[in-house]
């Protein structure tokens, strides 16, 4: 387990306990497959995200004017 004086000399042992939970993280949560309908569903929620932004951002210059 790293410490702060592990940390502060920056011995390898912090390498290996971050590379340990890295990859125990990535075997915990693997990524799953996602089907195109859901991939559409997300990326145009991504795009109305973005949309929005702009409609605000819009909003907020006309408004500051």
């Amino acid at each position: 387990m790293a410490t702060i004086d592990t940390l502060m000399n920056n011995e390898p042992t912090v390498h290996q306990d971050a590379a340990f939970y890295a990859a125990r993280r990535t075997m915990t949560w693997q990524r799953s497959t996602i089907s195109p309908r859901l991939r559409l569903l997300l990326w145009s929620l991504r795009l109305y995200v973005v949309l929005m932004l702009a409609v605000v951002a819009i909003a907020l210059a006309r408004l500051l004017q």
